[in-house]
């Protein structure tokens, strides 16, 4: 009689059904063998668009799952894990269509971790770690790549004292090659909330060098400003915004060979810093013609960016916005936001994309936002 054959890869469904058909004597060596099997593989088990997160600890008594696809549990949203027969192990099947790289914790009795059999932690900012997965042909694209063999800018870095705000924050001027090899050249400027941020996680000087070395894009001179107090600052701040387009503008422009001129200036942000990229560019339309904004609160401002938007009738604004399909708060005010700028008739990408709240999503899609906002179509 024909005994049958193992797989040479079983699914997770696979070994779920083992352990669930094991008798009481075998079920000890099922569960140490599917332990091992877990430790060799790494966890979380992808089958397709099928995610299966498990769990294993004999001392857990409650698991939930949160990550950016549940925009990590807020309102008490947090995901239960189910517990494997009566064993230490939790298991909960999460569906992801389309290509997405995506973050996510275990909350063990109320304390969060990382997913300990997880072989792809990160740095989550806040003195942590998260853990991450891939579905789909998710990568990074070849622009964030770094090619000693063709000319680099360079990134000046100093502190700025604020009078109007009566403190000090970093900053991050890049400046294209050709800024050093054409003394007498001008050059347009983009200013960069969250500046550090987004040099490091977003390796925006290394994308610079590649898209103006491919002639996709001219020299821009890249300001990148890191908040003091960000949550108070980037939230529809006046005082901010007043420092930014009235001390901190001029200041650069008297300092670099920039062009004082709202057709070459633009702003920028992710999540918070979008918010106020889109706040301070509204408030002030004769200093920047081009906004940008990633995964933009624009939710917390919804109802002041809509009347200040109206407000603005004797100029155009071109914008870049993208958002998460993991982020359903951010985008309804998106969507508003956008039907807006297309009655204005102003120029506007929109992107919904396939992944969360992070750094990875947003640096993908860096290209996509320079090469819109600096269209060398457009004005």
């Amino acid at each position: 009689m024909a005994t049958a054959r193992e797989d040479a890869a079983p699914s997770f469904d696979s070994w779920k059904q083992r352990l669930e058909r094991a008798a009481p004597d075998q079920l000890r060596a099922e569960l140490e063998e599917f332990l091992r099997v877990l430790t060799v593989l790494g966890t979380p088990l992808i089958d397709g668009a099928n995610v299966h997160f498990v769990y294993y600890d004999p001392d857990a008594h409650h698991v939930a799952l949160a990550g950016e696809f549940n925009e990590w549990g807020r309102n008490n949203d947090a995901i239960p894990m189910r517990r494997l027969r009566e064993t230490a192990f939790f298991f909960h099947t999460l569906t992801v269509p389309g290509a997405a790289r995506l973050e996510y914790k275990f909350i063990v009795d109320g304390e969060w971790k990382p997913d300990p059999l997880g072989q792809h932690k990160i740095d989550n900012g806040i003195g942590g770690q998260n853990t991450f997965f891939v579905v789909g042909e998710f990568h990074d694209p070849p622009e964030l790549e770094y090619v000693a063999a063709i000319p680099h800018g360079r990134v000046e870095e100093f502190e700025f004292e604020s009078k109007l705000l009566l403190n000090q924050r970093r900053i991050y001027i890049y400046l294209p090659a050709a800024y050093d090899r054409d003394r007498a050249a001008r050059f347009p400027s983009l200013y960069v909330h969250d500046g550090g941020e987004y040099l490091e996680r977003a390796r925006m000087a290394t994308v610079m060098d590649n898209l103006i070395h491919a002639r996709d894009l001219s020299p821009i001179v890249i300001v990148m400003i890191d908040p003091v107090d960000r949550t108070h600052e980037y939230r529809g701040n006046d005082a901010y915004r007043d420092f930014l387009c009235d001390e901190f503008i001029p200041a650069i422009d008297r300092r670099y060979r920039t062009i004082d001129h709202r057709d070459r200036r633009g702003v920028m942000g992710a999540s918070l810093g979008g918010l106020i990229s889109t706040y301070a560019a509204l408030s002030k339309p004769q200093l920047f013609s081009r906004v940008a904004g990633q995964s933009s609160a624009l939710q917390y401002a919804e109802g002041q960016l809509v009347s200040m938007l109206a407000a603005v009738t004797d100029t155009t604004m071109r914008f870049y916005l993208d958002v998460g399909s993991y982020e359903p708060r951010f985008i309804p005010a998106h969507e508003h936001f956008v039907a807006l700028l297309r009655q204005k008739r102003w120029p506007c990408l929109y992107q919904e994309i396939a992944g969360g709240h992070n750094w990875t999503n947003w640096r993908a899609h860096l290209k996509d936002l320079l090469l819109y906002m600096w269209d060398q179509h457009s004005p």
